[in-house]
């Protein structure tokens, strides 16, 4: 990925031409990074519901009462037992692909919480339960050989 920055901020992110298995190809997602990143409406500090759910009523909250709230509610899941915890936290995906959260903490943070699953993934799990019902494992082929096909389908991936 190339990022253009002026004055010390992303003003552009693009794909990479000399990148061989993406020819300089980015999705959607991380294409609009700079325009997320820099959003007027994105929010930069704590916010806690004071409504109805689905009613868009929250109050703007300390980072020491957000981090205190959030741990007074795992600790209550946690005393329920593993069953709940399963239930109540089935996922987590990888964030922005980074090394921190990717694939580095969040097993161990949901194994503390008594957590035995965890699914790392909504947007492929369709795909990947596809190519087990037809090729019988989660195995595709290598991007070098995608130029020699006639079709390729993508069933079940974002």
């Amino acid at each position: 990925m190339l990022t253009t920055v002026q004055n010390g901020i992303a003003i552009k992110v693009q794909g990479n031409p000399a990148h061989p298995h993406t020819n300089g190809a980015l999705c959607t997602k991380v294409s609009r990074y700079p325009e997320r990143t820099y959003h007027p409406e994105r929010i930069l500090r704590p916010l806690r519901r004071v409504g109805p759910k689905g009613l868009g009523q929250f109050e703007s909250v300390s980072w020491d009462v957000a981090l205190q709230d959030i741990a007074t509610r795992l600790a209550a899941i946690c005393a329920r037992g593993p069953n709940e915890s399963q239930a109540i936290l089935p996922y987590s995906y990888a964030g922005t692909m980074g090394l921190v959260q990717g694939e580095s903490i969040a097993a161990r943070f949901f194994n503390q919480l008594g957590a035995s699953r965890l699914e790392r993934t909504i947007c492929a799990a369709a795909g990947g339960e596809g190519l087990v019902h037809t090729l019988g494992g989660k195995v595709g082929m290598r991007v070098e050989f995608f130029a020699e096909s006639h079709l390729i389908l993508i069933w079940g991936s974002n």
